[in-house]
């Protein structure tokens, strides 16, 4: 059997070019599922999967859409039929890629329906306004997106050279999609540029000892990314090297954005976790002078990095930091540790640094030990968290919690110790 590539598109303003993207499809040796999205106009075309199957698939019907008028609730709706129709597919094995054309609203739709399929799918979006910021669009999935650069509006030489580029894109991606699938247990590392170097040292010594590493940039989307990818089965323990993220969320900093289930789905799974405050000493914001910095944040220390400064979080800060970290830790239903470098959680926060403030950082600690369920461990470590020493206490410690959870004190994978 061919590949299948699902086509999600609006069908009223969108059937030409789809009827010309499937041929292309079909002769990039992949078979088509053509669904609609449209609401307003009668398709142009005869889609495999009708606007009034996906209406019914949201658990409404085009009738009360229509009747309804209320063009963000057909959008919505839309969406949330044609994520179930696709999902469904994908659940079947009876999709291997999907792609979707369109214009502001289009992308809105197909992005929308990309998203509710897992990491690994081929998505490909081929939209007008492809240079705009893509972000929430994106969210922590594997979406390609190309320009078509002209409006899709109708066919001519230059549209039928971008669709061609897309289909061949699309099949291409179909025909090579396979599952992911891990030949040694993967730990998810989360770390960020003031930790970098700690950060390498305990990849190295997990490779080490025979564990394969995904390192999530904690810079908002990368968090949640990983929360995402653990929600899929695919993680098998946590090393959240760095929650700076928690920081710069209470301040709209540079890596912010983090959703409500930043550091649950581990707890949620019961996976192995060990956490450290790597980069809570600082706040990130996008200024270089004193004149461009932020008036809410004056009078702080500042680590001067490029376009972008650390700004120190103070006793006020750390205390609310400690309460959500504490909180959300206390849900877990697997094993948790905490562990805490005590000479400083970023290069910034080293005893000549400029946001070096032990006091501060002793704050969060006795609060989160205040709060912390007495099952999860709290070990303070005489180190920075960029030293060799504590990246053996980590690992060490994690390496631990796996093998109790696989219930074999063997190294994994028959790999010798590092």
């Amino acid at each position: 059997m061919p590949p299948t590539v699902a086509i999600v598109a609006t069908l009223d303003t969108k059937g030409e070019e789809v009827a010309y993207l499937r041929e292309l499809i079909h002769q990039g040796g992949c078979s088509t599922v053509v669904i609609d999205v449209g609401t307003l106009h009668p398709p142009a075309m005869e889609p495999d999967i009708s606007r009034e199957e996906v209406a019914t698939a949201a658990g409404s019907s085009l009738t009360h859409l229509l009747e309804e008028k209320d063009r963000r609730t057909s959008v919505e709706t839309m969406i949330k039929g044609a994520s179930s129709v696709v999902s469904e597919l994908h659940g079947r094995q009876e999709l291997s890629a999907i792609v979707s054309l369109g214009g502001g609203t289009g992308t809105h739709i197909g992005m929308g329906v990309m998203r509710s399929l897992p990491l690994g799918v081929p998505k490909l979006m081929v939209s007008t306004v492809a240079s705009r910021d893509m972000s929430q669009l994106v969210g922590t999935k594997d979406i390609t997106v190309m320009h078509s650069v002209v409006d899709i509006l109708g066919l001519n030489a230059i549209s039928r050279k971008i669709l061609a580029n897309a289909a061949a894109a699309v099949a291409g991606m179909a025909r090579s999609s396979a599952a992911i699938v891990p030949e040694k247990p993967i730990v998810g590392l989360t770390s960020f540029g003031f930790i970098t170097e700690g950060a390498m040292r305990v990849k190295r010594l997990l490779e080490g000892l025979g564990y394969e590493v995904a390192p999530f940039h904690a810079n908002g989307t990368g968090g949640m990314a990983m929360e995402d990818l653990i929600d899929q089965g695919l993680i098998d323990g946590v090393l959240d090297f760095a929650l700076h993220e928690f920081s710069d969320e209470m301040y709209g900093g540079y890596c912010g954005g983090i959703g409500p289930g930043r550091l649950e789905s581990a707890g949620k799974r019961g996976i192995p976790q060990v956490v450290v405050p790597g980069g809570l000493d600082c706040i990130v914001l996008e200024f270089n002078s004193l004149e461009t910095m932020p008036a809410n944040v004056r009078g702080r220390k500042v680590f001067w990095y490029d376009f972008r400064s650390g700004v120190r979080t103070d006793r006020d800060d750390v205390l609310r930091l400690a309460r959500t970290v504490a909180e959300r830790l206390n849900r877990a239903v697997g094993p948790v540790k905490v562990i805490i470098p005590l000479y400083g959680w970023s290069e910034a926060d080293s005893s000549d640094g400029p946001l070096h403030e032990p006091e501060t950082n002793q704050a969060f600690i006795s609060e989160l030990k205040s709060l912390l369920n007495p099952s999860i461990p709290v070990i303070e470590v005489n180190a920075h968290i960029n030293d060799e020493a504590f990246a053996q206490m980590v690992v060490s410690e994690l390496d631990r919690l796996l093998k109790a959870a696989r219930g074999s004190r063997k190294p994994v994978c028959g790999a010798a110790r590092g």
